[in-house]
């Protein structure tokens, strides 16, 4: 099979999710820096879906272009794929997934940094209000800050 068209389709589809994957990381990002759990709850379940689905479109991917290439020995990458077509499309977007996938990383690093502070702080305020003798897991006791 040498039609390239499919390929460039779930290329195109990947680009859009990748997309969506990002903004949901910026989306995470600012509910952790607002300190919003149900937000970041909900977040977690829409990028577990779409990572989901970026799996599927990874073997459909796959799949495509080793039907594409046949028996052909060699590379089988998104460069390969434009030296035999020479669609500059495949280039395109090759560059916009790894401009992509470059900021999803620096964006899930950047998360995982925040959690890990946000974390600390909640093990540190909750070992303060153990020392001066409140039980953090009882909702019945308060704090006001005229006290």
């Amino acid at each position: 099979m040498r039609n390239s068209e499919q390929i460039l389709k779930i290329l195109d589809e990947q680009v859009r999710s990748y997309s969506r994957l990002y903004e949901l990381l910026k989306g995470e990002k600012e509910a952790i820096v607002s300190f919003d759990p149900p937000s970041v709850e909900a977040l977690a379940k829409e990028k577990d879906s779409l990572v989901l689905q970026l799996r599927l479109l990874e073997e459909e991917r796959k799949r495509l272009v080793d039907a594409f290439f046949g028996d052909e020995k060699g590379g089988r990458s998104i460069s390969d794929l434009h030296a035999v077509t020479g669609d500059k499309r495949f280039l395109e977007l090759r560059s916009r997934l790894l401009s992509l996938l470059q900021g999803i990383g620096e964006l899930n690093e950047l998360n995982r940094l925040l959690i890990e502070r946000a974390s600390l702080h909640l093990r540190a305020s909750s070992a303060f209000f153990q020392s001066i003798g409140m039980d953090t897991a009882s909702p019945s006791h308060a704090v006001s800050r005229e006290a």
